[in-house]
This record gives C-alpha cells, sequence and structure tokens, in this order.
C-alpha cells in the first residue's frame, strides 16, 4: 500500500470517528433538549396540580361552611323547638327534622373528610378518651331509628376491654356508626349485634389483607368491633365493591335503590389511618353480613385512669343555667343565621345585642359584654382586625370580653388559627341548644380558672 492509500484510509477513519462523535453529540443535546422540555412540563403539571389542589381545598372550606349555615338554622330551631309544648305528633315531626338534619350535616363532614383522605392532608386527633363511652354513645344514636324498624340492637363488651384509650375518639366513633347504620339500614326484621374485645395476637393476621401487618406492643392494643346483622346479605362476588365511593351493583341495588353511598368508603379510610383493617363477610342474599374491623388504639399511661367508673350524662335543665343575664354580642353579615344564633342565646337566658357588621361591631361593644360570638368562614384579614381591636380596646384582659368564632368550616387549622390571631374558643355549626350551653359554659369557667390562678 502506497503512502496516499494509507493516508485517504486514515483520514477516512478519523472522518468516520469524527462523524459517529457528531451523530452521538447531536443525539445527546436532542436528548438533553427532550430532557429539559419533560422537566418544564413536568414542573408546570405540578404547579397547576399544587394550584387545582389548593381551589378545591378553598371551595371545599367555603361550601362546607355555606351549607351549614342553612344546617345550623335547621337543627338550632328544631331543638328550640322540642322545649315547648307540642303533641305527640309534633314531637315525633320535629324528632325526625333533628336526625334527618343531623344525617346530612355527617354527609356534609364525610365529602369533605373523603377530599382530605384523598389528597393525605387528614391527620388524626389524637387523645385519651373513655372508649365504653363511645359505645353506648352509638347505642343511644341508633336505637331510635332501629324501634321503628322493630329491630332489636345489642352491644357486648368484652370483660378485658379497657374503659380506656389513646386515639382519635371522632374518627372511631364514625366508624362504628357507619358500620352499625349500614347494618340497621339494610335489615328489615331481626337483630343487629355489637362486639368489641382485644384482638388476640393469633388472630391479628388475615390472609385476604397481606398488607395489613400488626405489631404487638405493650404501649398499644389492637380493637376488635364485630357488627352481625340478620339483613337481607350480598353476594360475594360483590363485596369488594362496598368499599368503593357510592357503589351500586345488583346485590346492593337489592339492599338500597340508592347503593351505599360514602359510608363504608369513609370507614375503609379511617381504618387504614387507624394502622387497621376492615372486611364483610356475606353466605350470600337472605343471609346478613358481618362487618369486622381491627383498630390500633394506645394504651393510657395511668393504667389506674381506665377504671374511672363511667358516668352517664345527666339530663340538660335549660330552666337552671349559669348562662342567665349574660350580656352576649353576636355578629354575622347573614341575618337569618344571625337571628337563629340571638334566639339559642336568649333561650339560655343571655342577654344579646346583634351586629351586621365588623365596624359596627368594634363600636358597640363594651366593658358589659362577657361574650363576642363571631361568625367566620376563614379566619382572614377581618376577623384578625377586629379580633386585635378589640384586644386594643380592653388593655385588661379580665375586663375583655371572650371572642368566639362559629363557623362551619371544619379544617383542622381552622381552630389553630383562630387562637393564633387572639380568639378564645370556637363554636361549629350547626349549634344545638345543648352544644351552645356545654361550649359557653366551659368556655366561661375556663376564664373563671385562668383569672383564680
Amino acid at each position: 500500500m502506497d503512502i496516499n492509500s494509507w493516508l485517504v484510509e486514515v483520514v477516512a477513519d478519523q472522518v468516520a470517528v469524527a462523524l459517529s462523535h457528531a451523530a452521538i453529540l447531536e443525539e445527546s443535546t436532542r436528548a438533553r433538549n427532550l430532557l429539559m422540555e419533560q422537566n418544564v412540563a413536568l414542573d408546570l403539571a405540578r404547579r397547576e396540580a399544587e394550584t387545582a389542589i389548593h381551589a378545591r381545598n378553598d371551595f371545599l372550606a367555603v361550601m362546607n361552611h355555606e351549607m351549614r349555615t342553612p344546617m345550623h338554622a335547621i337543627i338550632a330551631l328544631s331543638s328550640l323547638l322540642q322545649e315547648t309544648e307540642l303533641t305527640p305528633e309534633q314531637r315525633l315531626m320535629v324528632e325526625t327534622i333533628l336526625k334527618s338534619s343531623n344525617l346530612l350535616a355527617t354527609l356534609i363532614n364525610d365529602v369533605l373528610d373523603l377530599s382530605r383522605l384523598e389528597d393525605g392532608s387528614l391527620q388524626l386527633d389524637l387523645g385519651t378518651f373513655n372508649l365504653y363511652a363511645v359505645f353506648r354513645e352509638v347505642l343511644k344514636l341508633i336505637k331510635p331509628i332501629a324501634s321503628i324498624k322493630k329491630l332489636h340492637v345489642s352491644l357486648s363488651l368484652a370483660p378485658d376491654l379497657p374503659e380506656y384509650a389513646i386515639g382519635d375518639e371522632k374518627r372511631l366513633m364514625q366508624t362504628i356508626l357507619n358500620v352499625v347504620g349500614n347494618a340497621v339500614k339494610f335489615s328489615k326484621e331481626g337483630s343487629v349485634s355489637i362486639t368489641a374485645f382485644v384482638a388476640k395476637r393469633e388472630t391479628l393476621r388475615d390472609s385476604r389483607a397481606l398488607e395489613f401487618l400488626p405489631v404487638p406492643s405493650d404501649n398499644h392494643f389492637y380493637l376488635r368491633v364485630q357488627v352481625k346483622d340478620s339483613g337481607c346479605g350480598i353476594s360475594p362476588q360483590d363485596i369488594p365493591k362496598l368499599f368503593t365511593k357510592f357503589a351500586q351493583n345488583q346485590s346492593t341495588a337489592t339492599r338500597n335503590p340508592g347503593g351505599c353511598g360514602l359510608g363504608l368508603a369513609i370507614c375503609k379510610r379511617f381504618v387504614n389511618l387507624m394502622e387497621g383493617h376492615i372486611w364483610i363477610e356475606s353466605e350470600g342474599l337472605g343471609k346478613g353480613c358481618t362487618a369486622t374491623f381491627i383498630v390500633k388504639l394506645g394504651v393510657p399511661e395511668r393504667m389506674n385512669e381506665s377504671k374511672l367508673p363511667y358516668m352517664p350524662k345527666m339530663p340538660t335543665n335549660y330552666g337552671q343555667t349559669a348562662l342567665s343575664g349574660l350580656k352576649v354580642l353576636v355578629m354575622d353579615e347573614n341575618g337569618s343565621s344571625r337571628t337563629v344564633t340571638k334566639e339559642l342565646l336568649v333561650h339560655l337566658g343571655c342577654d344579646v345585642m346583634t351586629v351586621g357588621s365588623s365596624d359596627e361591631c368594634l363600636r358597640l361593644v363594651s366593658h358589659e359584654h362577657k361574650v363576642v360570638l363571631m361568625d367566620v368562614c376563614v379566619p382572614g384579614t377581618d376577623s384578625h382586625r377586629i379580633t386585635s381591636r378589640i384586644h386594643e380596646k380592653f388593655a385588661k384582659h379580665n375586663e375583655r370580653p371572650l371572642i368566639v368564632a362559629l363557623t362551619g368550616n371544619t379544617d383542622k387549622s381552622m381552630k389553630e388559627n383562630c387562637m393564633r390571631i387572639g380568639m378564645d374558643g370556637l363554636i361549629l355549626k350547626p349549634v344545638s341548644l345543648d352544644k351552645m350551653k356545654t361550649v359557653l359554659s366551659d368556655l366561661l369557667e375556663h376564664r373563671v380558672l385562668f383569672e383564680a390562678l
């Protein structure tokens, strides 16, 4: 091979290598540009998703408040009507209105809770509570509905079940109430039995739920609740569908034309939050159902607390109340809601003044007022301004009226925000006569104890 041929081959090889490097560089540049475009698109999608979540949460917060405001009027006026002289037929109608209103208020809570559960923003509110009292309260709420259908409802609490536990009392009660309510709803005759006991270690594992991994410990126990009914049952193949939102299939249609609503879907998510497991068993249509769930609860440090006797709630006597003569200033832009709140307070013996604006509230509030009840949707600028101005107007703490928010916003941060801007308490709509009395009495008692220190 002569030198010219050799040079041509060398140059050709170099050109080939250069072309290969160029192709690789071009492909690399193209891949980098594509990755940058995808990153920009992903970042845009993320920001749009965050904006959508914030918009949805703001919408739900406002709608929750707006839906609870008319519910406040219905429940408050119905509870006032109960205190009047009524014929048996009228009393039955008022009680039906109250029960239906409370069910609707629960549905409003379910919608908001489901939204929070799906986006992961709902957290358990842990505290020590009387476990026996939770079951007794469920029984008290469900028995009037069961008696209309002539269903026998029984409750059995195992002797080894701790009386006190640590957990989210509200969510646990809502779960039990939904499961028992379903049993009553789908049973035309017969009975519904509720059994609660501490789950033994050997019964915790369930081959149907491999993701459920219970870990026994001295600091907690697993509560097992079983609800058995003699109702119309369900086909085994339809059982998994029961835990989906608004489940509807042949079996559920037979049980109820309205389907399963949000109840069991909410229960499943609550149970998952409580590190538990829920399932339903049935041998088929017409053979009843057994719903079972296991949840993890803490054991109080002071074990002697679990031996405290259960004190039943004494009937309320509105004729003799510590609120008699209490001067209250109510601020609410909604005229009908303002009137309803006033009627509740007047019935409790309070001396009530109402205003429809924040400026009017600031102008009329005086040393004589012991409580300022302020309707708020979100503790924003106006609520902060009114609260700050009231604090400025009364130099001494014991001369300042209690500032209490009245709201339909169930967001957990709502109370924290109200406390942060200087309010003393919060009352959640809808408000019954008993609820108004209890909250105000507790706030006033707390102030007396605080000033005595």
